[in-house]
Protein backbone atom coordinates (compact mmCIF):
# COMPACT_ATOMS: atom_id res chain seq x y z
CA UNK A 1 0.00 0.00 0.00
CA UNK A 2 1.87 3.04 -1.30
CA UNK A 3 0.23 5.77 0.79
CA UNK A 4 3.22 8.08 0.30
CA UNK A 5 3.50 7.63 -3.46
CA UNK A 6 2.94 10.50 -5.89
CA UNK A 7 -0.44 9.13 -6.93
CA UNK A 8 -1.70 8.06 -3.48
CA UNK A 9 -4.54 10.60 -3.59
CA UNK A 10 -5.36 10.52 -7.28
CA UNK A 11 -8.43 8.41 -6.56
CA UNK A 12 -9.58 10.63 -3.70
CA UNK A 13 -12.30 13.27 -3.98
CA UNK A 14 -12.74 15.42 -0.89
CA UNK A 15 -15.65 17.46 0.42
CA UNK A 16 -14.68 20.13 2.94
CA UNK A 17 -17.54 21.65 4.91
CA UNK A 18 -16.29 24.97 6.20
CA UNK A 19 -13.90 25.27 3.28
CA UNK A 20 -13.68 29.07 3.50
CA UNK A 21 -12.27 29.04 7.02
CA UNK A 22 -8.56 29.08 7.79
CA UNK A 23 -8.42 25.42 8.84
CA UNK A 24 -10.61 24.26 5.95
CA UNK A 25 -8.57 26.28 3.48
CA UNK A 26 -5.26 24.81 4.68
CA UNK A 27 -6.69 21.30 4.45
CA UNK A 28 -7.89 22.01 0.91
CA UNK A 29 -4.45 23.33 -0.08
CA UNK A 30 -2.72 20.25 1.30
CA UNK A 31 -5.21 17.95 -0.43
CA UNK A 32 -4.43 19.71 -3.71
CA UNK A 33 -0.67 19.32 -3.18
CA UNK A 34 -0.96 15.54 -2.97
CA UNK A 35 -3.01 15.33 -6.16
CA UNK A 36 -6.54 14.86 -4.84
CA UNK A 37 -8.79 14.45 -7.88
CA UNK A 38 -11.65 16.73 -6.87
CA UNK A 39 -12.11 19.13 -3.95
CA UNK A 40 -15.50 20.57 -3.00
CA UNK A 41 -15.57 23.64 -0.78
CA UNK A 42 -18.80 24.25 1.10
CA UNK A 43 -19.40 27.39 3.14
CA UNK A 44 -21.70 30.37 3.61
CA UNK A 45 -18.82 32.82 3.09
CA UNK A 46 -18.84 33.52 -0.66
CA UNK A 47 -15.77 35.76 -0.69
CA UNK A 48 -13.89 33.24 1.42
CA UNK A 49 -14.79 30.44 -0.99
CA UNK A 50 -13.58 32.54 -3.91
CA UNK A 51 -10.29 33.25 -2.14
CA UNK A 52 -9.57 29.58 -1.45
CA UNK A 53 -10.59 28.60 -4.99
CA UNK A 54 -8.10 31.12 -6.37
CA UNK A 55 -5.37 29.56 -4.24
CA UNK A 56 -6.16 26.18 -5.78
CA UNK A 57 -6.45 27.51 -9.34
CA UNK A 58 -3.06 26.34 -10.58
CA UNK A 59 -3.21 22.86 -9.04
CA UNK A 60 -4.25 19.64 -10.75
CA UNK A 61 -7.33 19.31 -8.52
CA UNK A 62 -10.75 20.16 -9.88
CA UNK A 63 -12.42 22.58 -7.49
CA UNK A 64 -16.14 22.96 -6.84
CA UNK A 65 -17.63 25.79 -4.74
CA UNK A 66 -21.02 25.39 -3.10
CA UNK A 67 -22.70 27.91 -0.83
CA UNK A 68 -24.58 26.46 2.13
CA UNK A 69 -26.29 27.81 5.22
CA UNK A 70 -25.55 25.18 7.83
CA UNK A 71 -28.30 26.52 10.09
CA UNK A 72 -30.88 25.58 7.44
CA UNK A 73 -31.64 21.90 6.79
CA UNK A 74 -33.09 22.67 3.35
CA UNK A 75 -29.88 24.48 2.40
CA UNK A 76 -27.81 21.49 3.50
CA UNK A 77 -29.98 19.14 1.47
CA UNK A 78 -29.69 21.35 -1.62
CA UNK A 79 -25.93 21.66 -1.21
CA UNK A 80 -25.56 17.88 -1.11
CA UNK A 81 -27.82 17.60 -4.14
CA UNK A 82 -25.58 20.05 -6.00
CA UNK A 83 -22.50 18.09 -4.91
CA UNK A 84 -23.76 14.94 -6.54
CA UNK A 85 -25.37 16.50 -9.60
CA UNK A 86 -22.48 15.69 -11.97
CA UNK A 87 -20.14 13.54 -9.85
CA UNK A 88 -21.00 10.60 -7.60
CA UNK A 89 -17.67 9.32 -6.28
CA UNK A 90 -16.94 11.64 -3.36
CA UNK A 91 -15.04 9.40 -0.94
CA UNK A 92 -13.72 11.84 1.69
CA UNK A 93 -15.69 14.21 3.91
CA UNK A 94 -14.02 16.70 6.24
CA UNK A 95 -16.21 18.83 8.52
CA UNK A 96 -14.38 21.90 9.78
CA UNK A 97 -17.34 24.27 10.13
CA UNK A 98 -18.07 25.73 13.52
CA UNK A 99 -19.02 28.88 15.38
CA UNK A 100 -17.92 30.11 18.78
CA UNK A 101 -19.81 32.03 21.41
CA UNK A 102 -18.20 32.66 24.76
CA UNK A 103 -19.85 33.33 28.07
CA UNK A 104 -20.46 31.67 31.39
CA UNK A 105 -23.25 29.14 31.61
CA UNK A 106 -25.16 31.52 33.89
CA UNK A 107 -24.99 34.38 31.39
CA UNK A 108 -25.30 32.52 28.08
CA UNK A 109 -28.56 33.19 26.24
CA UNK A 110 -30.68 30.28 25.08
CA UNK A 111 -30.54 31.58 21.50
CA UNK A 112 -26.74 31.44 21.59
CA UNK A 113 -26.88 27.87 22.86
CA UNK A 114 -29.24 26.96 20.02
CA UNK A 115 -26.99 28.57 17.40
CA UNK A 116 -23.94 26.70 18.66
CA UNK A 117 -25.77 23.39 18.61
CA UNK A 118 -27.32 24.09 15.19
CA UNK A 119 -24.01 24.77 13.45
CA UNK A 120 -21.50 22.76 15.47
CA UNK A 121 -23.57 19.63 16.03
CA UNK A 122 -26.87 19.42 14.14
CA UNK A 123 -25.43 20.51 10.79
CA UNK A 124 -22.57 18.02 11.07
CA UNK A 125 -25.04 15.23 11.84
CA UNK A 126 -27.32 16.15 8.93
CA UNK A 127 -24.59 16.60 6.31
CA UNK A 128 -22.66 13.50 7.40
CA UNK A 129 -25.75 11.34 7.23
CA UNK A 130 -26.64 12.50 3.72
CA UNK A 131 -23.12 12.01 2.42
CA UNK A 132 -22.65 8.67 4.21
CA UNK A 133 -25.66 7.33 2.32
CA UNK A 134 -23.87 8.21 -0.92
CA UNK A 135 -20.60 6.67 0.30
CA UNK A 136 -22.40 3.41 1.08
CA UNK A 137 -23.56 3.31 -2.53
CA UNK A 138 -19.98 3.59 -3.86
CA UNK A 139 -18.48 1.10 -1.40
CA UNK A 140 -17.08 3.26 1.39
CA UNK A 141 -15.24 6.40 2.32
CA UNK A 142 -13.57 8.46 5.01
CA UNK A 143 -15.21 10.98 7.31
CA UNK A 144 -13.04 13.27 9.44
CA UNK A 145 -14.64 15.70 11.86
CA UNK A 146 -12.85 18.64 13.43
CA UNK A 147 -13.79 18.75 17.10
CA UNK A 148 -12.07 20.57 19.94
CA UNK A 149 -9.63 19.89 22.74
CA UNK A 150 -12.10 21.72 25.01
CA UNK A 151 -13.98 18.42 25.23
CA UNK A 152 -11.25 17.00 27.49
CA UNK A 153 -11.77 19.29 30.47
CA UNK A 154 -14.00 21.95 32.02
CA UNK A 155 -13.94 25.17 30.02
CA UNK A 156 -15.14 28.20 32.02
CA UNK A 157 -16.37 30.84 29.61
CA UNK A 158 -16.87 28.47 26.68
CA UNK A 159 -18.86 25.60 28.17
CA UNK A 160 -21.63 25.70 25.57
CA UNK A 161 -19.11 25.57 22.72
CA UNK A 162 -17.37 22.61 24.36
CA UNK A 163 -20.73 20.87 24.84
CA UNK A 164 -21.50 21.22 21.14
CA UNK A 165 -18.17 19.62 20.30
CA UNK A 166 -18.75 16.75 22.75
CA UNK A 167 -21.75 15.88 20.56
CA UNK A 168 -19.33 15.40 17.65
CA UNK A 169 -17.22 12.98 19.70
CA UNK A 170 -20.24 10.81 20.45
CA UNK A 171 -21.55 11.01 16.88
CA UNK A 172 -18.12 9.95 15.62
CA UNK A 173 -18.12 6.80 17.73
CA UNK A 174 -21.66 5.84 16.81
CA UNK A 175 -21.14 6.62 13.12
CA UNK A 176 -18.00 4.47 13.23
CA UNK A 177 -19.97 1.53 14.61
CA UNK A 178 -23.05 1.91 12.42
CA UNK A 179 -21.22 2.63 9.17
CA UNK A 180 -18.07 0.55 9.63
CA UNK A 181 -19.58 -2.49 7.93
CA UNK A 182 -20.02 -0.30 4.84
CA UNK A 183 -16.25 0.41 4.73
CA UNK A 184 -16.66 3.93 6.08
CA UNK A 185 -14.15 5.01 8.70
CA UNK A 186 -15.20 7.96 10.88
CA UNK A 187 -12.74 9.79 13.13
CA UNK A 188 -12.44 13.13 14.88
CA UNK A 189 -9.45 15.35 15.53
CA UNK A 190 -9.51 17.72 18.50
CA UNK A 191 -7.30 20.78 17.99
CA UNK A 192 -6.49 23.22 20.76
CA UNK A 193 -6.62 27.02 20.30
CA UNK A 194 -5.46 27.63 16.73
CA UNK A 195 -3.93 30.58 14.90
CA UNK A 196 -6.94 31.55 12.76
CA UNK A 197 -8.85 34.73 11.99
CA UNK A 198 -10.83 34.07 15.18
CA UNK A 199 -7.63 34.60 17.16
CA UNK A 200 -6.50 37.92 15.72
CA UNK A 201 -4.70 40.42 17.92
CA UNK A 202 -3.91 44.08 17.44
CA UNK A 203 -0.16 44.53 17.13
CA UNK A 204 1.18 46.40 20.12
CA UNK A 205 -1.91 45.88 22.26
CA UNK A 206 -0.33 44.84 25.55
CA UNK A 207 -3.45 43.09 26.90
CA UNK A 208 -3.80 40.98 23.78
CA UNK A 209 -0.11 40.15 23.78
CA UNK A 210 -0.26 39.11 27.43
CA UNK A 211 -3.26 36.88 26.72
CA UNK A 212 -1.46 35.36 23.77
CA UNK A 213 1.62 34.72 25.89
CA UNK A 214 -0.47 33.00 28.56
CA UNK A 215 -1.89 30.70 25.90
CA UNK A 216 1.60 29.85 24.69
CA UNK A 217 2.93 29.16 28.17
CA UNK A 218 0.11 26.69 28.82
CA UNK A 219 1.31 24.68 25.82
CA UNK A 220 4.11 22.20 26.53
CA UNK A 221 5.49 23.08 23.06
CA UNK A 222 5.38 26.82 23.96
CA UNK A 223 3.70 27.92 20.77
CA UNK A 224 0.18 28.12 19.37
CA UNK A 225 -1.26 25.56 17.01
CA UNK A 226 -1.40 26.47 13.31
CA UNK A 227 -3.72 25.15 10.57
CA UNK A 228 -0.61 23.64 8.95
CA UNK A 229 -0.19 21.48 12.08
CA UNK A 230 -3.71 20.11 11.64
CA UNK A 231 -3.88 19.33 7.91
CA UNK A 232 -1.33 16.45 7.85
CA UNK A 233 -3.35 14.42 10.36
CA UNK A 234 -6.48 14.97 8.29
CA UNK A 235 -4.68 13.77 5.17
CA UNK A 236 -3.47 10.64 6.95
CA UNK A 237 -6.99 9.83 8.15
CA UNK A 238 -8.22 10.37 4.57
CA UNK A 239 -5.52 8.11 3.14
CA UNK A 240 -5.61 4.37 2.53
CA UNK A 241 -3.13 3.99 5.36
CA UNK A 242 -5.83 4.53 7.99
CA UNK A 243 -8.17 1.73 6.96
CA UNK A 244 -8.33 0.27 10.49
CA UNK A 245 -8.56 3.56 12.39
CA UNK A 246 -12.24 3.99 13.15
CA UNK A 247 -14.05 5.89 15.88
CA UNK A 248 -10.89 7.56 17.17
CA UNK A 249 -10.91 10.91 18.99
CA UNK A 250 -7.43 12.29 18.34
CA UNK A 251 -6.07 15.31 20.25
CA UNK A 252 -3.91 17.81 18.36
CA UNK A 253 -2.97 20.03 21.25
CA UNK A 254 0.77 19.61 21.83
CA UNK A 255 0.00 17.92 25.14
CA UNK A 256 -1.94 20.89 26.56
CA UNK A 257 -4.67 18.60 27.91
CA UNK A 258 -2.05 17.05 30.23
CA UNK A 259 -1.23 20.32 31.98
CA UNK A 260 -3.09 20.68 35.29
CA UNK A 261 -2.87 24.47 35.59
Amino acid sequence: MEIFSNNAFNHKSAIIIGGAGDIGAEIAIQFSKVGTHKIALLDKDTSGLNKVARQLKNTTSQVLQIEVDLADENSIQQAVKNLYADFKDWNVLVTTAGVFKGGTLIDLKADDWDKLMAINARAIFLSSRLIAEKMIAIGGGKIIHVGSSSTYYGTPGSGAYAASKVVINQLTQTMAVEWGSHNIQVNTICPTVTETKFLEFVTGDILHEQFRERLKQRMPLKRLLKPSDIAPTVLFLASDGSQFINGAIIPIDGGARLVST
